[in-house]
């Protein structure tokens, strides 16, 4: 018979028992989930060398994650090009861009931005505005001309720009925007999400920092949802970015972190297939007879094809398109098609569409949301990795109907 134990040291062990297995000293061939909320920190001086920073090591989840850090790592390789910049992951793509206004713009601040930004985007951009006291601007970021005199008579600190824009696909010429900003030392934040640093690399010329929601294309199976911020100026990361996340409580948890750096294996794959489809893609609505308009980069009918194909290594994997039967058209075509899906995301796997008009700019005044191009007949749509045939075999269902 085995040796007996006490009760006390048998609910004890359940407890206590492997807690102090050491990790292997090889590397893992596939990154582990470090799911722990904190860390044995042991003697008191360990703790406070911890604490303090000077000793690098884990206390606390919120503080610091190795499955977070090394998606982290990943993310600053891939859009800086070396190990210069350095990035920080949040909870969400809303939650990376709230910090970053949150953590440079104060009281009495310029920020210019443009029209046509994702309708989450202007909303929190006019919430912190409202809260912090900050003034918004709206103007064409491509005008640089019109930008001179707009920080000769307001001094700008800080421009937000998407490029290409969710979901009508404008784009900034970002290395002309980039060298303004430089000039006047104003701090630039462009959303990639769309893009990626596959497609376009906004720090390499120039902008101060890249926003994601990596929920979208870098995770690309739709079964996580974080954000990231990345920049050169590893100063403001430290001091204020990863300050500030930590303190608000948006970090990354260490299973949306494990998902989404499994899911950035296959980015380069996916990339290629779903701007492939997307080419094709926008060709044949732009002929079909049901469509009034398309709104992508790699159409010359777009208003900003050059600016896309000066500065993109592809054309990005989404597009919208407007109906010419409006709100009529758009409920008879979701009606009708079975395999696209009708998801509000972007970037997974498999092709999506959304209706922006009810969904993503639905706060946004009736007025405005015209004035943006953002009609009741206007239909997102997220190009996926299926054959192309049966993807178009799918939109002629629903058009056709």
């Amino acid at each position: 018979m085995s040796e007996k134990f006490s009760e006390t040291a048998l609910s004890l062990n359940t407890i206590l028992a492997g807690e102090s297995h050491s990790l292997p000293s090889e590397k893992p061939h596939s990154l582990p989930v470090y799911s722990t909320s904190s860390y044995d920190v042991g003697s008191l001086e360990n703790s406070i060398s911890l604490f303090d920073g000077d000793k690098k090591g884990y206390v606390y989840s919120r503080y610091g994650n190795p499955t977070v850090e090394a998606l982290e790592e990943k993310i600053a390789w891939i859009e800086c090009g070396d190990n210069t910049g350095k990035a920080v992951m949040t909870s969400s793509g809303m939650s990376a861009i709230s910090i970053v206004l949150f953590s440079i713009l104060e009281k009495g601040d310029i920020c210019l931005t443009h029209d046509g930004l994702y309708g989450g985007s202007t909303e929190v951009l006019e919430l912190l505005s409202a809260k912090i006291g900050f003034k918004i601007i709206y103007a064409d970021l491509n005008d640089i001309d019109n930008l001179e005199k707009i920080q000769l008579q307001n001094s700008i600190k800080l421009i937000y720009f998407e490029s290409p824009s969710n979901p009508l696909l404008r784009c900034i010429g970002i290395k002309s925007l980039a060298d303004f900003a430089m000039k006047h030392q104003i701090v630039t934040v462009c959303d990639n999400t769309i893009c990626t640093a596959l497609l376009q690399t906004p720090l390499q010329a120039g902008i101060d920092f890249s926003v994601y929601s990596t929920t979208k294309y870098l995770s690309g199976h739709g079964n996580s949802i974080a954000g990231c911020i990345v920049s050169k100026n590893t100063d403001i990361m430290d001091e204020k970015i990863r300050k500030n996340m930590r303190l608000i409580g948006a970090n990354c948890s260490p299973w949306e972190a494990w998902l989404t750096y499994n899911g950035m294996k296959t980015l380069a794959l996916r990339l290629e297939k779903q701007c492939s489809n997307a080419n094709h893609i926008a060709q044949f609505l732009e002929n079909h007879p049901a469509v009034q308009k398309v709104h992508h980069n790699s159409l010359e009918s777009h208003i900003h094809h050059s600016i896309a194909l000066e500065q993109m290594k592809d054309f990005a994997p989404l597009m919208s398109f407007e109906l010419k039967n409006g709100l009529d058209g758009v409920s008879n075509f979701l009606s009708n098609i079975k395999i696209i899906r009708h998801a509000p995301t972007l970037g997974d796997l498999d092709t999506l569409v959304l209706h922006p008009y009810s969904s993503s700019h639905r706060n946004i005044p009736t007025d405005i949301k015209i004035k943006l191009g953002i009609r009741p007949g206007l239909i997102r749509l997220s190009t996926g990795i299926e054959a192309l045939d049966d993807i178009i075999q799918d939109l002629n269902r629903g058009l056709n109907n």
